[in-house]
């Protein structure tokens, strides 16, 4: 999956929008630096990092044959592993409650 894909399908799970318009690195990268610097004189958390922009420009590839193999691990739908860290995120009320499921 691409990260587009990844945060297109946790979004509808969550019950909100989408992200609706692409940003160049090059103008993500400092909007990052300058709301880092904001959190940090304001001791307030931000919702972009400059590790977070950078990591969105790398192509990662996983496989889960090692902890199949080793561990017995078995594999199943991403969206099912969505909803279940959702669900926890929720619990430890780092998330709010959906707002609605978009179309």
């Amino acid at each position: 999956m691409t990260l587009h894909e990844v945060l297109v399908q946790i979004c509808r799970l969550a019950g909100r929008a989408p992200p609706r318009i692409r940003m160049p690195h090059a103008a993500l990268l400092p909007l990052a630096y300058g709301a880092e610097t904001l959190a940090r004189l304001s001791g307030r958390g931000t919702r972009v990092t400059v590790e977070a922009v950078r990591m969105s420009r790398k192509h990662m590839y996983f496989s889960s044959a090692k902890a199949a193999r080793e561990l017995g691990y078995s594999w199943r739908p991403p969206a099912a592993a969505f909803e279940d860290a959702l669900a926890w995120f929720r619990a430890q009320q780092m998330l709010g409650r959906p707002r609605r499921r978009p179309a």
